[in-house]
């Protein structure tokens, strides 16, 4: 903050320039709040990992939880004071009931029944509130996302059978096959297209960039 010419408080915080000394507010008036352009972040950033590190982490019980709660990044979205936040809470208890764990070569599911009890026999010791399962099926999918964002990791909290598991590869493999046959066709329309730029000097890779940037995938045409 800075003090302005006329002794006002200049709000560098919010990028705005109106002035925090403005006459007091009546019953009549309408406030005009400072606003931004940009929303806040709901989310962290990509943690550089390896998926050899990523494999070693998750053979631990609390492999996943450990990565955000340890990343400074993840910081605001993994803990709420000196406790973890209400979705880290859930990715937890689902851990300590086998989530990052294989059935054969199957992931185990969790009930989210079992997670609820054990995050509302915690919440208890401390006299706090409990839960519904609901509100846990939630905190899993916020969870879920903050997963798949830090490490691309999937996990699919389901609201029918009221379980949580860890996408398993069988399933994986038949989802992409299932998503390029989708769009297959129009794929081999883009190389076409991509082939055609290059061979007449078209300046492309100001698109493919934008591309690579809104999917997280690379285009790489082949020969």
């Amino acid at each position: 903050m800075q003090l302005s010419a006329g002794g006002g408080i200049l709000c560098y915080a919010c990028n705005c320039s109106d002035l925090l000394n403005s006459p007091p507010a009546t019953n009549s008036m309408t406030v005009n709040f400072p606003r931004r352009e940009k929303a806040a972040a709901t989310v962290g950033p990509r943690l550089e990992i390896s998926p050899l590190e990523l494999e070693a982490q998750m053979s631990n019980q609390h492999g996943l939880t450990a990565l955000l709660c340890g990343a400074e990044t993840w910081e605001p979205f993994a803990w709420k004071g000196n406790d973890l936040s209400a979705p880290m809470r859930a990715l937890y208890a689902a851990e300590g009931r086998g989530l990052l764990q294989k059935r054969g070569d199957r992931p185990v599911e969790v009930a989210i029944a079992d997670i609820a009890a054990d995050i509302n026999g915690y919440l208890l010791s401390f006299g706090k509130k409990t839960i519904s399962e609901n509100a846990v099926l939630n905190n899993l999918r916020q969870a879920a996302l903050y997963v798949n964002v830090a490490m691309g990791v999937s996990i699919r909290p389901e609201s029918q059978s009221m379980t949580v598991q860890i996408v398993g590869e069988l399933e994986t493999v038949e989802t992409i096959k299932r998503y390029f046959d989708q769009v297959e066709a129009k794929i081999k329309k883009l190389g076409s297209q991509i082939k055609h730029a290059e061979a007449m000097g078209y300046s492309v890779s100001h698109v493919l960039q934008a591309a690579e940037s809104a999917t997280g995938m690379k285009l790489l045409v082949a020969s």
